[in-house]
């Protein structure tokens, strides 16, 4: 029996009872938006970042709660999104990596969360990117989709797509891949032109065709947007938007990588690693813009759901799937197992909730969000979740939640995250390490000096590795 049922159904035995007005009585289930970005690391002015233009962001984050210490389960694509929809960590569900075919056959008989609601009486749709998709070629495609999770998926394609498009960018050293080069242009063009902005139209005509006042059904709509991931291709309108002269180059110390595996660096050509000032300060640049394209496009979708009607009984819930390096310790992308590249933005709002405008200190993950939405929505999980609800937060901040949280990295990484250490160890198999780094992150945030060979923190080390231990090997 569905939720709505089981609603219907309660109020008919009170009627019974009291004579009350069954159409009053019968509470509409809250609706769900979800909206992912593609390589969004947390540089969002929400977040304190000084470069980054996001007034709609900062407003949903005003009216939200904003988790400002959220993580990622895996800096990679798709296992980041397999481990927030299945709320199984990449070291258990063993989906660890981009290749594959669909959710169904890498993780047979696991409910998705989305599949979980359709199966719940909820309308669900995808617009774009929530399972993995190769960005750009993928575009349009359905890529690793979970085929069991939708009423209806959209495959919206653009201008960025169309390989003569991204191939003219500006493309800095020989790195291979399209998706992962280090490349960006500022076009001439209008958002709608862009893949991202035909999505938005979708998700638009989607809000308004299943609105619940009409249909008399919730809904779960995911949209997912391809920026910022690269290619970094912008229209010029957002490029324009940006004052880039408030972007600082990381500096990095002489002999900084001495003490940093080279295991880490899962990009290793030299396009991704010590590019030019003037190539760096365009990457970056192209970065902010597309954040600020990301920003425009949540606020014209949010603004369409307040002239629905649907802003009072719909959940929001913003994130990224995974961070991006902006020159820290010299690097242009993502997939090492540094803050930049695990930490990603969240941002939930339900308009339920008693805190409104606060940010929340807690170490969070993006492995919350299932039973997070389970609670605020009354659906029973179909599985055992390895994330915490984050319902007590967005009624208290300050309601202490995890202790440290995990993420896996590419290849064989293994990370803990306490809200003082940072540590990562590369296994050859579940118990035994090759490589590994420690980081006092109150005294060293830039994480510049490894404590992994310092005598004085073997019982730090010794900790973490047993609850690395426990989780890993259970």
């Amino acid at each position: 029996m569905g939720l709505k049922d089981k609603t219907i159904l309660v109020c008919l035995i009170v009627a019974l009872f009291s004579g009350c007005n069954i159409k009053e009585e019968i509470e509409q289930p809250p609706n769900v938006l979800f909206i992912i970005a593609d390589d969004l690391a947390d540089r969002l002015a929400c977040y304190g970042d000084l470069v980054a233009v996001t007034p709609n962001l900062d407003k949903l984050a005003d009216k939200g709660v904003l988790f400002a210490n959220n993580f990622c389960q895996y800096p990679t694509c798709g296992p980041s999104r397999a481990s927030l929809f299945s709320g199984l960590y990449p070291f258990e569900s063993g989906y660890t990596s981009n290749a594959g075919n669909t959710f169904n056959e890498m993780l047979p008989g696991v409910v998705t969360l989305p599949r979980l609601f359709r199966e719940n009486g909820y309308f669900t749709a995808r617009v774009g990117k929530i399972f993995h998709m190769g960005i750009p070629a993928g575009i349009g495609k359905a890529g690793t989709d979970d085929t069991l999770a939708w009423n209806v998926a959209i495959n919206n394609t653009g201008w960025d797509a169309v390989q003569q498009n991204w191939e003219k960018a500006t493309s800095v050293g020989n790195t291979a891949g399209p998706g992962v080069r280090v490349r960006y242009s500022s076009p001439e063009i209008n958002d709608p032109e862009m893949a991202d902005g035909q999505g938005l139209k979708n998700a638009i005509q989607l809000l308004k065709e299943n609105n619940p006042n009409k249909t008399g059904k919730p809904f779960f709509l995911a949209y997912g947007i391809y920026r910022p991931h690269p290619p970094m291709i912008v229209p010029k309108k957002h490029w324009d938007a940006i004052d880039i002269s408030t972007y600082k180059i990381p500096v990095i110390p002489e002999n900084d990588r001495d003490d940093i595996p080279e295991i880490n660096w899962h990009l290793k050509a030299p396009g991704f690693n010590f590019i030019s000032e003037e190539h760096g300060r365009n990457y970056a640049h192209a970065y902010y813009a597309a954040i600020h394209f990301v920003d425009e496009l949540v606020g014209e979708l949010l603004h369409e759901l307040e002239k629905e009607g649907l802003a009072e009984n719909t959940i929001i819930v913003f994130c990224g799937d995974q961070g991006f390096m902006l020159g820290e310790h010299g690097h242009w992308h993502k997939s090492s197992m540094f803050e930049e590249a695990c930490r990603v933005p969240l941002i939930i709002f339900d308009p339920r909730q008693k805190e409104k405008g606060k940010k929340c200190s807690n170490l969070t993950g993006l492995i919350d969000i299932y039973p997070t939405l389970c609670e605020l929505a009354g659906i029973e999980p179909p599985h055992k979740l390895s994330g915490l609800s984050l319902n007590p937060q967005l009624n208290d901040v300050e309601i202490l939640g995890k202790r440290y949280e995990f993420t896996m990295g590419s290849p064989r990484g293994y990370g803990i995250r306490t809200s003082k250490y940072r540590y990562t160890e590369w296994r050859k198999d579940k118990i035994n390490a090759d490589f590994s780094m420690l980081y006092d992150l109150e005294n060293d945030a830039n994480e510049f000096n490894s404590l992994v060979e310092n005598p004085d923190y073997l019982d730090v080390i010794s900790d973490l590795k047993e609850k690395l231990d426990v989780a890993i090997v259970k």
